[in-house]
């Protein structure tokens, strides 16, 4: 008796208390299967990690070098050239209160609180002031003069003024001070600023006065040292109207 190859697969399967059944299963179909499912799971082993790859990918940010926008570059310059400034103050203030401790200086400044450290230096006369005139007007009188570097054009002077004229009815200030500052006292900052190589004008307009009345002019350096204070009294020349 000569046997033939099956090109089916016969399980007997036992499902008690059922009887026996019998399975059938082309072996072209179980061949096909055996292929198929290894090949399948290759696949979406690629592609999962395909996909975590590509996805790290898209996280990644890529830092660009911050550029200065144009039209806050003249703010940027302003800000450093302030802090630079500072920073020599600093280092000047510092450098003052080692050299010269603190020494309390015995004069009135009017309502202007006297800056911590402060020196005198109005024996060195590095300003001057020339060309004073007075002009009454309708309402109001205006003092004016010249501001004077003694030094070199090329070494400028920078600082802050004050003006104040006083009389029988008593102190008015230049530049105006609130009832605030006036009671608490200004800080020397508070000024009119100036920078002068050679010559700066000043123009400081007062409230009608008394025939009497005087003027106190008071001039800082940027550091707070005194470099005129300096009382003036009529007759005074008069100014153009």
């Amino acid at each position: 008796m000569i046997e033939k190859e099956s090109n089916e697969l016969h399980l007997i399967l036992h499902d008690h208390p059922e009887p026996p059944r019998l399975l059938v299963i082309p072996k072209a179909r179980l061949k096909r299967f055996l292929v198929l499912v290894p090949l399948i799971v290759i696949l979406m082993g690629v592609s999962l990690v395909l996909t975590i790859m590509w996805s790290r990918t898209r996280n990644i940010q890529v830092q660009m070098p911050s550029l200065p926008v144009a039209g806050n570059s003249s703010k940027i310059n302003d800000l450093e050239a302030e802090l630079k400034a500072l920073q020599t103050a600093q280092k000047a203030l510092q450098l003052k209160l080692s050299t010269q401790g603190v020494a309390e200086l015995d004069v009135w400044l009017g309502p202007v609180k006297k800056p911590y450290a402060l020196q005198d230096l109005t024996a060195k006369k590095l300003l001057k002031i020339e060309n004073l005139t007075l002009e009454d007007g309708a309402g109001k009188r205006v003092l004016r003069f010249n501001l004077i570097n003694t030094g070199s054009e090329l070494e400028r002077v920078t600082g802050h003024i004050f003006a104040f004229q006083i009389d029988s009815r008593g102190l008015s200030p230049y530049p105006a001070m609130t009832q605030q500052e006036w009671l608490e006292g200004i800080r020397y900052n508070k000024g009119e600023s100036f920078a002068v190589a050679r010559l700066r004008p000043v123009e400081a307009p007062f409230p009608p006065a008394d025939a009497e009345a005087r003027f106190l002019v008071v001039v800082f350096n940027r550091e707070g040292d005194l470099l005129i204070r300096q009382e003036l009294v009529g007759p005074f020349k008069a100014g153009a109207p």
